[in-house]
This record gives structure tokens, C-alpha cells and sequence, in this order.
């Protein structure tokens, strides 16, 4: 994810270095003392140095982002995941199987939404009563999953 924010402009390097080195040197930080809970910050920076590296290149649609996107998603995930796993509590095989069944499931479908999306955002104005039809369906879409993800989280 780093790389390819610093591949992608080499005029903002300072800023997009900094915020992106400093969200993957949170990201170890709290790997190291298994925090769980503050993983969403080096996202954001993350995040932040992607954002930073578009706006100085002066592009609108990255054809990238939906891969960004789903290595956001993944990293967070599966830091969270390796957090877990110094629990005590032993997983049984078939909860883990489910659980990465999920997560690879999780990714593919935000990586069919987000390329849906960016394809979208890329064709031009005014496109049609097909591009519409295509347009409400994707936003249906991603409200239909995020109800589907919202029943299955448990409640704390």
C-alpha cells in the first residue's frame, strides 16, 4: 500500500513519505503491543497519503483505487486477525476456515463494488438511461451489503 502511494507522485514525496510512513510505523507499533483498537489511525494515514498523492497529480478517477481500497480493507482486517490470535482461547479449525472464508468473500465483493464504482465515475456525463439503471443498481448494492454486514456483527 505504501509503495503505491510513493509510485504515484513523485512532486508531493514529502507529504505522502511522511503520512504514509507514519501510519505503517503506527500499523508495527500497535502489531508489537496488540492494540486492537487504534488500527483504523494508520489506515487513515494511509489513507491521507493515497488522497495527498491524487490531488497533486491532479487526477480524479484513479483506475488504482479499487485495489487500494481492498489492501486498506485487508491490512486492517488481518492485523486485527493477528491481534486475535494471541488470545488464550484456541480457535477451532473451522471457525478460522470460516473466518478467512469470509474475509476473502468480504474482499472480492469490495473489490466488484469499488471497480463498479470507479468505472462509473469515469464514464462520461450523461450516459444514458442504461449508465442510470447501472448506477442505482450499484448503490443499491452497496447498501444491501451494508445491511448484510451489519446483521452479521455481533453486538459488543
Amino acid at each position: 500500500m505504501l509503495a503505491e502511494v510513493l509510485a504515484h507522485s513523485t512532486a508531493a514525496l514529502p507529504a505522502t513519505a511522511g503520512a504514509g510512513g507514519l501510519g505503517a510505523t503506527i500499523l508495527v507499533v500497535l502489531l508489537l503491543r496488540a492494540n486492537a483498537e487504534l488500527i483504523p489511525w494508520p489506515l487513515a494515514c494511509l489513507g491521507t497519503a493515497y488522497a495527498l498523492a491524487l490531488v497533486v497529480a491532479g487526477r480524479a478517477v484513479d483506475d488504482a483505487a479499487p485495489l487500494v481500497a481492498v489492501g486498506l480493507l485487508l491490512c486492517g482486517e488481518l492485523a486485527a486477525w493477528s491481534i486475535d490470535e494471541r488470545l488464550r482461547i484456541p480457535e477451532e479449525r473451522a471457525v478460522v476456515r470460516a473466518r478467512a472464508i469470509a474475509l476473502a468473500a468480504l474482499a472480492l465483493g469490495s473489490l466488484a463494488v469499488a471497480a463498479l464504482l470507479v468505472a462509473l465515475a469515469a464514464s462520461p456525463a450523461g450516459g444514458g438511461l442504461a449508465w442510470t439503471a447501472l448506477g442505482a443498481a450499484s448503490a443499491v448494492a452497496i447498501v444491501a451489503l451494508a445491511v448484510g454486514l451489519a446483521r452479521r456483527a455481533p453486538l459488543h
